[in-house]
């Protein structure tokens, strides 16, 4: 078994936006500082986010073109020429199929669909950070690094960045 590293952050609540459920202040840029990412520069080419609703750095792919994505584009049905183009993919997506219909009229959420995406167009040595509320399965080809949980603000739920590397 390889040795996990377990993380313990406390940030600011979210930023008051249109998308509900967005991580907290200040996560895009630690996790991204985490992994040795400036997101002072463009990082389109290294990192690519799904479910990209209200975030700010990387190439971003969403649903919806209100999300200022650079694809419009469902996680669970990717381009087949994305295999092995970036770095590293973050994903936050809603955390049940009923929250992606009430929330955003999208569809069914699959979590071994969407994982094995973001696997694919990660290259290998590469890293897969799934934001949840909680823990979720390591994925084939894939080992755990890391695991960061997440403090918002009294009475919150705790969420859960689960970070694995593909092989």
């Amino acid at each position: 078994m390889n040795d996990v590293t377990n993380l313990v952050w406390i940030l600011p609540d979210s930023r008051p936006e249109h998308y509900p459920g967005s991580w907290p202040l200040e996560f895009e840029e630690r996790l991204l500082e985490l992994y040795n990412f400036d997101y002072h520069k463009d990082l389109k080419d290294d990192v690519v986010q799904l479910f990209s609703g209200g975030v700010q750095y990387g190439f971003k792919v969403d649903l919806f073109n209100d999300s200022h994505n650079d694809y419009k584009g469902d996680a669970h049905s990717l381009p087949k020429e994305w295999t092995d183009q970036w770095k590293m993919c973050i994903l936050d997506p809603p955390y049940t199929s009923n929250w992606s219909r009430v929330l955003y009229g999208a569809s069914e959420l699959l979590y071994s669909k969407y994982i094995s995406e973001a696997v694919r167009i990660v290259k290998p040595g590469g890293f897969i950070a799934c934001y949840h509320w909680s823990m979720v399965p390591t994925p084939d080809t894939c080992i755990l690094t890391r695991r960061i949980f997440i403090g918002r603000d009294y009475f919150k739920k705790l969420r859960i960045c689960m970070i694995f590397q593909k092989r």
